[in-house]
């Protein structure tokens, strides 16, 4: 199975619903498909798994964790049961999600992503809102799920050339980027140390209370297309985590020449539809 199958199949489940309300229930969910829900104590690293048990599907779920977290593992679980997937974390703690991610782990958190934020009813909310943390955390209590999943749902889905940015100990782990900045060829290195004059590289000492301007050439390799470049990062303290959202601005886009350019109302030229989410880094190549 590959990710556009998955991405095809978590709509067609999303839309077999009438009238879905925001967040949706999870419980709504479950019974659909007649599984279980249980929710026991595991230890902090494990969010969860699900198993037969009388040729009933149950979903186990840490009763520890925060609902956000909760409700991700649990559409996560629903991906393994719905597309008939069988489960490859056996072994993996969830310190290892963005590094080394077996196959079906990942179609799992695309189908996760595809219907706990569904592009249907959240991309003409991305982007009725102005790109930054606020929208993304506004977005995310609307669907009771956590910035990190919002965010790289935000910019995944969003018409603004924009970059959604994880990393972990000072470490790029992970990038979404909408289908603009795909085309402009922006591709932040996974692997790589964050910049040293960026918000993120920051750490525990960010204190900044909205974007500032960053040259693009920094965090995009092999960039040469000039352009303004607005940085907006959070911090999360308990995993050493750095979220980061990085945009142009709307009505000045970077040019193939390098050069600055306004954009053009009637262009169509970054009205691509996306497919849903962004495929999991897989390049190799060195700077």
């Amino acid at each position: 199975m590959d990710e556009p199958t998955v991405i095809m199949r978590a709509r067609t489940f999303v839309r077999s619903f009438k009238d879905l309300q925001w967040p949706v229930s999870m419980n709504q969910y479950v019974e659909a498909i007649g599984a279980g829900l249980q929710y026991v104590h595991l230890p902090e690293n494990e969010s969860g798994h699900s198993l037969p048990v009388k040729n009933k599907w149950h979903i186990i779920i840490n009763e520890g964790h925060l609902e956000e977290r909760q409700r991700f593992t649990i559409c996560h679980e629903l991906g393994h049961i719905y597309l008939n997937l069988p489960n490859e974390h056996a072994g993996k703690s969830d310190s290892q999600r963005y590094t080394k991610r077996p196959t079906n782990e990942v179609l799992c958190d695309v189908f996760a992503s595809e219907i706990l934020l569904p592009s249907d009813h959240f991309k003409p909310l991305v982007n009725a809102k102005e790109v930054g943390f606020n929208a993304v955390a506004t977005l995310g209590k609307t669907f009771k799920a956590s910035l990190t999943a919002t965010g790289s749902r935000f910019a995944a889905l969003c018409d603004t050339a924009c970059t959604f940015v994880l990393s972990e100990h000072g470490i790029v782990r992970y990038a979404s980027r909408s289908p603009s900045l795909r085309e402009m060829g922006a591709w932040v290195q996974i692997g790589y140390r964050v910049p040293p004059s960026s918000q993120a590289a920051q750490g525990a000492q960010l204190n900044h209370d909205g974007p500032c301007t960053v040259d693009p050439t920094e965090w995009f390799e092999d960039w040469t297309r000039g352009g303004t470049l607005y940085e907006e990062s959070r911090y999360l303290p308990e995993w050493d985590r750095m979220l980061s959202l990085l945009w142009f601005e709307e009505d000045y886009l970077p040019s193939k020449e390098g050069t600055a350019i306004e954009a053009d109302e009637d262009s169509d030229a970054y009205c691509r539809e996306l497919d849903g989410i962004l495929p999991w880094p897989d390049r190799t190549k060195k700077r």
